[in-house]
């Protein structure tokens, strides 16, 4: 990248650095600042089940459309003018499940902000590509921590914000911290529209993916692409339907009480933390992230197969594995840049990646909890998670190959 009069190349990464760093601390703020207020918010806008039930599909159907259209995006007006985008929809989608009137309103908002998140989750694994090209797995490791820390901040202070000012406050305030996040993409943005067409004149492996209606399909050639969908989709699967069923699921088969169940809902969330830290690092050490993949897929079928078979007296033994199954999660994250040439490609291969992970994830736990209802019990349901489980062997040798995803689109267009 050719010196800029304004900002050098290395404040550039300097500020991409730091965009990426306050950008993460805003990208779960939604999905776990408005569940905790349902009582309060019923009060002004009534909420049946069903409707919190809409609600609580927002976050991997926005996540999902995120995947198409944040790409696309991207190759239209840059990089860091998308992710500016990203923070401003952010903002006004706070704004607006603030100011709600109504449940439409509010399902709008809850629309937008979570587009907004969508767009960042899309394109982190670019703009950590673009600006610390030499340090792929340690910044990724930070964003992916900071994400993880950045859940469990609403739902800590959402009730007590509330209950201090009102519902209203304690959801437009995340707005305050999403705008810290403009400084920086706003600096990036204007430098990154100066410079645009020199950046794509020197990045010839853009061209292979190209936004066009075959994109999907161009990107579906690569084996590498989907052994990194099938490990990213069960891990999303595996987290939704935990956040959406566990608590009942521990109260039915274990016995647990309410706050029990929810403690141990707590403990799933907080074992995600070191693995965000520690999962990146290691998978831009290994050669292959087949060690990882093995590891998941063994922790998830005992973490379930003790759920279904013997879920006491080790419940907590059982909800610990499953939650450390997710090391495929950050693994995944880390694989969009290992594996790809290009800031663009990265953003194409997060795109697929991110749409068909977050569509499968966002019928689950609909379709497992109907099948419940339809049965009586949660034994199907485990049974299925189980076999979902072992179908990471089928992404082993997809990774093993060390594939890079421009070189394999390549040699299947030949």
């Amino acid at each position: 990248m050719p010196s800029d009069p304004v900002i050098s190349r290395r404040g550039a990464s300097l500020l991409g650095i730091a965009g990426i760093l306050l950008i993460a601390a805003t990208l779960r703020l939604p999905v776990g600042a408005l569940s905790p207020l349902a009582d309060q918010i019923s009060v002004d806008i009534p909420l049946s089940a069903a409707a919190l039930g809409v609600l609580g599909m927002m976050p991997p159907i926005g996540f999902a459309l995120s995947g198409l259209i944040a790409p696309l995006v991207a190759r239209r007006v840059g990089l860091e003018t998308t992710l500016l985008l990203a923070v401003v929809i952010m903002i006004l989608g706070h704004v607006a499940r603030a100011l709600a009137g109504g449940y439409l309103v509010l399902v709008l908002g809850s629309f937008i902000v979570l587009l907004g998140a969508g767009f960042g989750n899309v394109l982190m694994p670019s703009a950590v590509k673009r600006f610390a090209p030499h340090a792929l797995g340690p910044m990724t490791a930070a964003y992916a921590m900071i994400m993880a820390v950045g859940s469990a901040v609403p739902p800590t202070l959402a009730v007590p914000l509330a209950e201090e000012i009102d519902w209203r406050f304690s959801l437009g305030s995340w707005a305050i911290l999403v705008t810290a996040a403009l400084v920086p993409w706003v600096l990036l943005a204007v430098r990154g529209a100066r410079r645009r067409a020199r950046d794509r004149a020197a990045d010839p492996d853009a061209a292979i993916l190209e936004p066009d209606p075959h994109r999907f399909a161009t990107l579906a050639r690569s084996r590498t692409v989907w052994g990194i969908t099938i490990p990213f989709t069960i891990s999303s699967i595996s987290a939704y339907v935990t956040f959406a069923l566990l608590p009942v699921i521990l109260q039915d088969v274990a016995g647990v009480t309410a706050t029990e169940a929810g403690s141990l809902l707590a403990v799933f969330a907080i074992t995600g933390l070191p693995l965000a830290f520690l999962a990146p690092v290691l998978t831009a050490r290994l050669r292959t992230p087949t060690v990882i993949l093995a590891a998941s897929m063994a922790l998830f079928l005992v973490g379930y197969g003790g759920l279904l078979l013997a879920p006491q007296p080790l419940v907590l033994l059982w909800v610990v594995l499953i939650g450390l199954g997710q090391v495929t999660f950050p693994m995944c994250l880390t694989l969009m840049s290992l594996r790809t040439r290009s800031s663009q490609s990265a953003a194409s291969v997060s795109g697929f990646v991110q749409t068909i992970g977050y569509a499968v994830a966002a019928i689950a736990p609909l379709a497992l909890g109907a099948l419940h209802e339809l049965t009586g019990s949660w034994a199907p349901s485990l049974t299925i998670l189980i076999v979902l489980a072992a179908l990471t062997i089928v992404a082993m040798p997809m990774l093993a190959a060390r594939g890079i995803v421009e070189d394999e689109v390549r040699a299947r267009a030949r």
